[in-house]
């Protein structure tokens, strides 16, 4: 009896002293950067994450949250996520600082979290130490290099004809229920259609016909997202007992996609032993890592960037696409403004390049105006190596800063009636000039994304041959609220019911 009041004596003491420790440690943190504005916390504990989450069960999303914040406390101030403190940077020259002038390295605390999603083994790793969350320098610079020759555009030009194949398989595909009162749910078809684009032009795959229920492939990558967004905005999530089978089918999701890159690394490194044809793509390029690198780049790292590049390259474009046509369908006067361009410059071309996608300056316009409202990657973390200072607010060293493109390209300080979509606006001869910084969709600096053009010649031949063959209308009464899995989605996917063209052509 003596022994066991003894042991739960020396547990309770424990457990105080732990409590102690993690509540002075709260404190500390608190303490370092209450110097810069931000809202009161609603919990010691749990800092902001209680007012995010009221906001994500409204529909909106942690950066609504933040846009909200910033119209009292301004374009820098603190937000508290549990232990962490991040410093809010909104202001266009600020960010250009963080990303571009004082091109601070990638925060190590959230871009380790990328590494591995609810736990650390193999089945746990998300995208590991590739090219989007190597945050060791020297060996981000090498992945960089590997792969930027193959993302110029005058490497990616030459993917035209298929680009526009596809798109046509995905018109013929529209066509067949292209009777004006079908809806057709257009994010299922743009993810897969993108998927099926990526996997024939970076991995030499061919998926098949575009028909049927969507590949495997697509609602994994959905499930896995979700998963590090939980965790991102909630850390709670990967402790609470509650939401076991929700890590599970987290952890399954990802070793699906990991075994399936594994099998088509392996089947590839087979095929370029026995001297079969092996095409120039991005897999053999990721294979070319190892080869050059063989101290550095494991398997592991390879299978990364396999999957870093199923996450960036087919995700972000069909999420871009529906949004393109959600705000064409609420804007009837920019769809007959491009549909009179497309017409003119493109309406007979069966096979568009990009000489004709020059001619189209109103569709730059149109989606990059949509990306500004909806910039798909929607935020970036940086970390400052020494003190630094923007404007009146010190920023210590050690601190990680979040740099949200989305709130940044919706703030009234930053754009002139910023929930409007006006593609003018990005026209060199509008009078109205923001900074290039309040928009930067595709981030800025080093850290660009690799795949931009890819993304956008990709985007815009797509949109293109939808408006040179089908009218198109939105379906009455669905939501367009946000959907967040760490890029952002429109919950209701963009219905629209959809209607062959009487004119083609001009």
């Amino acid at each position: 009896m003596l022994l066991l009041v003894e042991i739960v004596g020396i547990t309770v003491s424990v457990s105080l002293c732990t409590l102690v420790s993690v509540a002075w440690y709260l404190h500390r943190q608190h303490q370092k950067y209450d110097h810069l504005p931000g809202p009161p916390r609603d919990s010691f504990w749990t800092g902001h994450i209680p007012s995010i989450l009221k906001v994500k069960a409204n529909g909106g999303i942690l950066d609504d949250y933040i846009l909200e914040m910033s119209k009292y406390y301004g374009m820098v101030f603190r937000l508290c996520l549990m232990h962490q403190v991040y410093v809010v940077i909104l202001d266009p020259e600020y960010i250009k600082d963080v990303l571009v002038t004082g091109n601070h390295p990638k925060s190590k605390r959230l871009y380790s979290k990328l590494v591995n999603v609810f736990g650390t083994s193999f089945i746990c790793r998300f995208i590991g130490q590739g090219i989007e969350s190597q945050i060791d320098n020297k060996h981000w610079i090498l992945q960089r290099m590997q792969f930027d020759e193959w993302f110029k555009p005058h490497y990616i030009r030459q993917f035209a004809p298929e680009f526009n194949e596809f798109a046509d398989r995905h018109v013929e595909e529209l066509e067949r229920h292209a009777d004006g009162k079908t809806e057709i749910h257009t994010l299922n078809m743009f993810n897969k259609l993108t998927m099926h684009v990526l996997y024939k032009v970076a991995f030499n795959v061919d998926m098949g016909p575009l028909r049927g229920e969507n590949h495997p492939f697509v609602t994994k990558m959905k499930t896995a997202l979700d998963g590090f967004s939980a965790v991102l905005a909630n850390p709670i999530v990967a402790i609470n007992p509650f939401e076991w089978r929700y890590r599970r089918e987290v952890r399954n999701a990802i070793h699906y996609i990991r075994g399936h890159a594994s099998k088509q690394i392996t089947e590839r490194g087979m095929a370029k032993t026995s001297g079969d044809y092996v095409p120039d793509d991005l897999l053999e390029n990721i294979m070319k890592l190892k080869e050059k690198y063989p101290a550095l780049m494991t398997d592991e790292v390879l299978l990364d960037n396999y999957f870093t590049f199923l996450l960036a390259g087919q995700e972000t474009s069909a999420n871009a696409l529906s949004f393109m046509l959600l705000q064409l369908g609420r804007n009837p006067d920019c769809y007959k403004k491009l549909q009179k361009e497309i017409d003119e410059n493109a309406g007979a071309v069966s096979v568009i390049t990009l000489k004709e996608l020059e001619k189209l300056p109103y569709l730059d316009m149109v989606m990059k105006e949509t990306l500004r409202l909806y910039p798909i990657a929607k935020n970036t973390f940086r970390e400052t190596t020494k003190d630094v200072r923007f404007g009146p607010h010190l920023i210590p060293e050690g601190t990680d800063m979040l740099v949200s493109f989305y709130a940044a390209s919706r703030m009234e300080q930053n754009v002139t009636n910023p929930s409007k979509f006006i593609p003018e606006r990005f026209d060199s001869k509008n009078p109205e000039k923001f900074s290039k910084y309040t928009s930067t969709p595709f981030s800025a600096g080093p850290h660009t994304c690799i795949g931009k053009k890819f993304a956008e010649i990709e985007i815009k031949i797509v949109i293109a041959k939808i408006m040179q063959h089908l009218d198109f209308e939105l379906v009455p009464g669905q939501s367009t609220e946000i959907m967040e899995h760490t890029t952002i989605s429109a919950k209701d996917g963009v219905k629209c019911y959809f209607r062959p063209r009487r004119v083609t052509s001009a």
